[in-house]
């Protein structure tokens, strides 16, 4: 199938999101390792000839991202919180950034509520807050490779 990666503003957050765009079907992707904010747009059925879409989306809570010093455990990997977190879920992210073994200047806790960030634990990435438009403009607005920056495990 075609479609048309790209790199544009979080609809919540306005940081840099990634949308996958299929544009042959209409079928559209947009996620935000910011924020958590998710959007999807699928084909559910045809009506005919004619597609009927559903759509799901999910407001972003903020992420957790955990990596190990030396290898990989368990409690490595993405979180996107796509809902507020209770107490209890609060204090077991934190948790994990107690233990000895976790990268503390690569993973990073950080919470997105009534439009602002908060880093709960660890290091987030250098790019990690700047909107969209401000990254636009610092990596050149003729940038036809404009990639949104995204930590990977082991990175």
């Amino acid at each position: 199938m075609a479609s048309i990666y790209s790199g544009i503003a979080c609809p919540h957050c306005g940081c840099c999101a990634t949308e996958d765009d299929y544009y042959k079907t209409g079928e559209k992707f947009i996620w935000c390792f910011r924020c958590g904010y998710s959007f999807y747009r699928t084909i559910d059925y045809f009506d005919g000839n004619n597609p009927v879409y559903n759509e799901t989306e999910h407001e972003g809570y903020g992420m957790v991202f955990v990596v190990s010093k030396d290898e990989e455990t368990d409690d490595d990997g993405r979180t996107i919180l796509n809902r507020p977190l209770s107490d209890k879920e609060m204090d077991e992210f934190k948790q994990l950034f107690l233990k000895e073994n976790v990268d503390l200047k690569k993973s990073y806790f950080v919470t997105y509520e009534n439009g602002e960030f908060t880093t709960i634990a660890g290091t987030p990435p250098e790019d990690f807050y700047i909107a969209f438009e401000d990254y636009k403009a610092k990596m050149g607005e003729g940038n036809l490779e404009l990639i949104v920056p995204v930590p990977s495990l082991g990175n």
